[in-house]
């Protein structure tokens, strides 16, 4: 039996576990929509039935297939492509799709899963023959002909979601300007009230148009009836200023005696990001910079920065799954982990450098992040790294430490979401070591396993058990991992190799208790001025971590000598506005990485005030001591062209690329959080996105300064803070 048009009185009612879809955007012939459903068991394929209470002519999906559809276009079947068919139990499903129909269409939508049991939502009476579970057509419904085989891919080629852009859009119809038949020149104006970097067209005519030809656009989709077309910017046609922009083309129409051509379109923005505002957190403390706000933002950066599949409490809306074929040389599953800066190579050395960091920040301040509100949040986003890490070291002796090509990757400007280059995955063992980095990773084991040895006591063991495993395969193998894998040598290339030995071994033996890691850590022991806390140099830190341990007095005159030096009178240049400047590459993330190892030597009873003082001075200068925050998204005044892939396209389906990587116009969205790499020595700064030795954004960059900023709010809670001690004045000059 045929589905047929009629409702029955059934389908008035939504049944449980059906899901209400949402119209997000709606114009004269076509819709948006975006069906979630919560997935409550693992699947490696998946089909979701869509029902509409009208019929409608087409449908179309970016991440998934129209498998089969009812014969009176109310019920359409979505099935997952090649690349996503894997959910797991606890995950959200997210389909975004286009329709088409008659007239200003904005049809009521239910979805639900192929294959769940009892009774579904339909707008068409109950067929016969067919029990409807998943992977069979039900009766009255037909495989839609011509797709091939469900989830194929044609070679060099990975789909990507197209995420649908919010709002009304700006309405126009058809003129034309000329007419010669079969032939015709046509023109949309539109008038703009907003500048757009990146837009879409929809189109839709009163009869078929089959051949379209415009200098500006190109085209997304066309339906197969001729009658609505989807029209993207041409890269170079990608900026429009507001005001009128008249969009011309000559057309070919497909039965030129239907008589006049008609049509409508509504121009979209794609350059403006209308979903991803985050509001400000309050300033509960009273303190002169909100430090719970930074808190929470520099958090998110992080979640910007997630590579593979997302979860779903991802707070990023212009973020999706990306990366998802990320191998090791023996197909292992190298998925997971964060971008780097900017660009999209996945260097595990400062990736595992930065998890140690937010650990260590996390045990020592952990009241701050209670006191913001983000204590789940930040656990969250250390443990995402460490998941990816555990996935790299693949055996006793086997760690791979990098993913993607730097000079490949930084020849792309788009979105990670879009990536087609190759992305090959470097590894260290026996015969090409490098002790660095397996020190550094167990390092970020050992951390995290005391961040989670509360809360998930399995997680934690399986670090422990990885850090000492890579503990003594750096011990056994020596070596600098630059020297063994040439990939990594022009973008982190490793000094030496013996701060890191102390290092791993100093945080395993906090993790254990063990008297072998505190001996080995002594050895390596550096009693020399630091030149800056870094992903390289853990000089300082390891100074403290030993008088930490021990109490003796070697090991805090050490860290003395280093802020004797790094204080006003030593051997770092200070900025006119007080800025302790080391480098013209990124200075605000030494400036940060010092305050907070000044904020945890103050803690342990070395220079209380004065420590504390100065570390103040060096984190408002970021917060906006100079009238400028350095901080994108927090203060009145902050940098929108950081030098970021991913935060400066405009929203898909627009194309990206070096056009928009040149352009003076500002990030598409807003990158909260990330602390950009900082003026130089005059104080001069300049938010230029092609800048990327003052203006590109790092993991690394945030954890120092994150940690620091969570050592100030935790004075606050205790009363302690320079600004309730009276030592509050900047720039600092002297104790």
């Amino acid at each position: 039996m045929m589905l047929g048009s009629a409702c029955l009185a059934l389908c008035a009612v939504l049944i449980a576990g059906d899901v209400s879809v949402p119209i997000t955007q709606h114009w004269q012939g076509g819709f948006q929509g975006k069906a979630c459903l919560p997935v409550d068991k693992e699947m490696h394929s998946w089909k979701i039935r869509l029902v509409f209470d009208q019929p409608i002519t087409t449908l179309e999906a970016w991440t998934a297939d129209v498998v089969e559809q009812s014969a009176d276009n109310t019920e359409f079947v979505l099935g997952n492509k090649q690349w996503n068919g894997d959910e797991h139990s606890g995950d959200q499903l997210c389909v975004e799709f286009q329709g088409h129909g008659t007239g200003d269409i904005q049809p009521v939508v239910t979805g639900y899963f192929e294959g769940t049991p009892g009774n579904h939502t339909t707008h068409s009476p109950p067929a016969t023959g067919g029990t409807g579970a998943q992977g069979t057509t039900p009766a009255g419904t037909t495989p839609v002909p011509g797709t091939g085989a469900q989830g194929t891919t044609p070679a060099g080629t990975i789909p990507v979601p197209v995420k649908t852009p919010m709002g009304d859009g700006v309405a126009t119809t058809l003129t034309v300007m000329n007419d010669w038949g079969e032939r015709f020149q046509g023109a949309w104006n539109f008038q703009l009230t907003e500048d757009a970097i990146g837009w879409m067209v929809n189109m839709t005519f009163s009869s078929p148009v089959i051949k379209m030809d415009i200098s500006d656009g190109q085209e997304v989709s066309h339906t197969p009836d001729n009658l609505n077309w989807v029209m993207v910017d041409k890269p170079e046609r990608a900026y429009v200023p507001k005001g009128t922009f008249s969009l011309r083309f000559y057309g070919t129409r497909g039965s030129p005696g239907d008589g006049k051509l008609t049509g409508q379109a509504v121009f979209v923005n794609l350059g403006v990001d209308r979903t991803g505002h985050i509001d400000s957190l309050p300033n509960k403390a009273g303190s002169k910079y909100n430090y719970d706000d930074v808190l929470m933002k520099s958090i998110m950066f992080y979640e910007a920065q997630r590579s593979g599949k997302l979860p779903a409490n991802n707070r990023i809306p212009w973020r999706g799954d990306s990366a998802l074929g990320d191998k090791g040389t023996n197909g292992e599953d190298l998925t997971g982990g964060w971008y780097d800066a900017g660009d999209h190579v996945k260097f595990n050395y400062p990736m595992a450098y930065t998890s140690v960091i937010l650990s260590w920040g996390l045990m020592e301040f952990k009241d701050a992040y209670e006191a913001a509100g983000q204590l789940q949040w930040v656990k969250d986003s250390i443990r995402w790294p460490l998941e990816y890490l555990i996935k790299c070291h693949v055996s006793e002796n086997e760690l791979y430490i990098q993913v993607g090509d730097g000079a490949r990757d930084h020849s792309y400007w788009g979105r990670p979401e879009e990536m087609t280059m190759p992305r090959p995955a470097y590894k260290i063992d026996a015969s090409t070591p490098g002790c660095d980095v397996a020190m550094e990773t167990a390092a970020a084991f050992a951390a995290g396993a005391m961040v989670f040895n509360e809360t998930d006591s399995v997680f934690a063991n399986n670090l422990l058990a990885h850090a000492k495993t890579l503990w003594q395969f750096a011990l056994d193998h020596r070596g600098k991992y630059s020297d063994s894998v040439p990939a990594a040598k022009a973008f982190y290339p490793s000094f030496n190799y013996t701060d890191e030995m102390c290092w791993g071994s100093m945080w395993l033996y906090k993790a254990t208790g063990d008297d072998k890691y505190l001996t080995e850590a002594k050895k390596w022991f550096d009693p020399a001025a630091d030149w800056a806390m870094s992903w390289d140099d853990k000089v300082v830190a390891n100074q403290l971590l030993l008088f930490e341990a021990t109490g003796e007095d070697v090991y805090k005159q050490a860290v003395i000598g280093t802020f004797t030096d790094w204080f006003p009178g030593g051997s770092i240049t200070y900025t006119p506005k007080g800025l302790a400047w080391r480098l013209q590459w990124a200075p605000l993330r030494y400036s940060s990485n010092m305050a907070m190892m000044a904020l945890l030597a103050a803690k342990e009873g070395i220079h209380t005030e004065e420590y504390r003082h100065w570390a103040m001075c060096q984190i408002h200068y970021a917060l906006g001591d100079t009238g400028f925050s350095y901080v994108v998204g927090f203060g009145d005044s902050f940098p929108h062209m950081a030098h970021h892939r991913g935060a400066s396209c405009p929203n898909p389906p627009a194309p990206c690329g070096p056009q928009i990587m040149s352009s003076n116009e500002p990030n598409v969205h807003i990158l909260y959080g990330a602390l950009v790499g900082g003026p130089d020595k005059g104080d001069m700064y300049k938010d230029e996105r092609s800048n990327y030795v003052m203006n590109e954004v790092a993991c690394d960059y945030n954890s120092g300064f994150q940690t620091a900023v969570a050592g100030l709010r935790s004075l606050l809670i205790a009363g302690e803070h320079p600004e309730q001690t009276g030592h509050a004045t900047c720039p600092y000059t002297s104790a």
